[in-house]
């Protein structure tokens, strides 16, 4: 099944979940769970809307301190002081 399918299939049953019972909902998501071959747990979040799949997800983590030039110098400086740790690599920097 391709993407396309795939995310038309998931918006046609997203419209009908919210209606259902409890009953025909553990019904819907079985059928989905053959279908697309998904976990339930993946699947009650994905009808309920709380997951994206949009080519650019949000990244976790830390937002990166340097830019590009930066990084290049830091990896020079990284290299030639026998690529330490990252707790004495801060120290390094520092001096």
């Amino acid at each position: 099944m391709s993407y396309t399918s795939k995310k038309e299939y998931l918006e046609n049953c997203r419209e009908r979940y919210p209606s259902r019972n409890r009953a025909r909902r553990c019904v819907m998501i079985d059928v989905v769970n053959d279908t697309l071959g998904w976990d339930c747990k993946h699947i009650i979040k994905a009808l309920n809307r709380q997951l994206s799949y949009d080519k650019k997800s949000k990244r976790r983590g830390s937002k990166p301190i340097h830019g590009a030039s930066e990084k290049s110098i830091i990896v020079v400086i990284w290299k030639h002081s026998k690529q330490p740790c990252s707790k004495r690599f801060k120290h390094i920097l520092s001096l």
